[in-house]
């Protein structure tokens, strides 16, 4: 089981481009995949919530999939988004990603039903006893599905060899609990909140997975690289340089920003499905200037 993925460095996770007819931009999408390679990144994450896979089919979904395991090749290891309220549609959704090659999966806490505590655990280890030489990661979301997993639960589930690591978007005093308690596990604890991937390798994470690794990936692998090497100067003024990016980036429904930001930096992301709107030309106007301070040509 050593040998499988675990979630370490800078990891993307790209919006899904939506042409006008309102199918996926599959060439747009490889671009950027592209784009994030190019500079440096350790794995990109596909169809997760900045993806928009609630809005999508099960059919979108697996299309998305393929596009980027064409797109990626072995370049980078690739992870699948394949969480479903449906535990069935997830584990259908998961072996097609097995299928494609893809190193790991994320997946989302179920959610919605409410199921508990021992449903929750038991739905984590169906996933994981029927793929056993897939890296799975655990996604604890809790300001999206209003479920926060339970330290001791997560470490409990640590304890399953292919349950390699975590994306979490919660208190950091939670995330260190769990990385103390993982610490003689294979076991690797990323974060999801955008200003926080600092914090969390000098927590004794393993990096970040969002959209700030998506649109600003030369930028925050240098800062990964400057903390493997120890220079912590150097890096924090990278993560202050990108603060108030990532604060603007989280001030609207998510993707709506980081759509916009790409179309401004010349890609054709369009904006997201509704029930969500695209974003305010006040945002708008505070991104464009936010990227003429790094340097960008917006």
């Amino acid at each position: 089981m050593k040998n499988l993925y675990a979630p370490k460095g800078i990891i993307p996770v790209p919006p899904t481009p939506f042409a006008k007819n309102d199918t996926i931009n599959e060439a747009e999408y490889k671009r950027l995949l592209d784009y994030d390679i190019e500079r440096g990144v350790h794995c990109i994450c596909i169809g997760g919530s900045t993806g928009e896979w609630s809005t999508m089919s099960l059919e979108e979904r697996k299309q998305l999939f393929k596009v980027a395991a064409d797109g990626i090749g072995t370049r980078v290891p690739k992870m699948a988004t394949t969480g479903c309220h449906s535990l069935s549609k997830t584990l259908e959704l998961t072996q097609y990603a097995v299928d494609l090659g893809y190193e790991s999966i994320l997946l989302i806490t179920p959610h919605y039903l409410q199921p508990g505590r021992e449903a929750t655990m038991d739905y984590y280890r169906t996933v994981a006893e029927t793929f056993p030489d897939l890296a799975i990661c655990i996604y604890n979301v809790p300001h999206c599905t209003n479920v926060e997993m339970p330290v001791e639960d997560i470490i409990e589930l640590a304890k399953i060899p292919n349950i390699t690591g975590m994306k979490h978007c919660t208190d950091p005093t939670r995330t260190n609990k769990i990385i103390e308690g993982t610490k003689n596990e294979y076991f690797e604890s990323t974060t999801g909140r955008e200003n926080m991937i600092l914090a969390n390798l000098c927590q004794g994470g393993s990096g970040g997975m969002g959209v700030m690794c998506t649109i600003m990936p030369q930028e925050l692998v240098k800062m990964y690289d400057l903390l493997m090497e120890n220079n912590w100067k150097e890096a924090l003024k990278i993560d202050e340089s990108l603060r108030n990016l990532s604060i603007l980036i989280e001030a609207e429904a998510n993707p709506a920003p980081v759509k916009e930001v790409l179309n401004m930096m010349g890609f054709d992301f369009g904006a997201p499905r509704l029930p969500l709107r695209p974003c305010s030309p006040e945002l708008r106007e505070k991104l464009r200037k936010e990227l003429i301070k790094l340097g960008y040509n917006v």
